[in-house]
């Protein structure tokens, strides 16, 4: 599954609202253990288990989008166009809060 999420935000404001997302599912759901691996400024794996899922997104951050890619297991594909609802509403959220400035201390994750 691809999936990409128009911003209009500069990098840096990507770049946090990526990050207070991350932490965010990560304070919210600690039974996911959710993992990120930042392999750039611009691009993470993320690790974290759902439902007896393990599932591994790479999240790339480029001007203008985000893009958010995972391999969905056969027996998760019922739950895809739920998956991607959740994916783009959350992104959303996180990109108007950088986009309104509630985001100023870098998170953790």
């Amino acid at each position: 599954m691809k999936q990409t999420v128009a911003h209009d935000l500069s990098m840096d404001l990507a770049r946090l609202a990526a990050r207070a997302a991350l932490q965010h599912f990560k304070d919210r759901f600690p039974h996911a253990h959710i993992t990120p691996q930042w392999l750039s400024p611009d691009e993470a794996i993320i690790a974290f288990a759902i439902r007896g899922f393990h599932l591994t997104p790479r999240v790339h951050l480029r001007p203008g989008v985000i893009e958010v890619e995972m391999d969905i297991p056969f027996l998760a594909r019922p739950f895809e166009t739920k998956a991607r609802a959740r994916i783009e509403r959350e992104l959303a959220f996180w990109i108007e809060k950088a986009r309104r400035g509630e985001l100023n201390d870098p998170p953790t994750a």
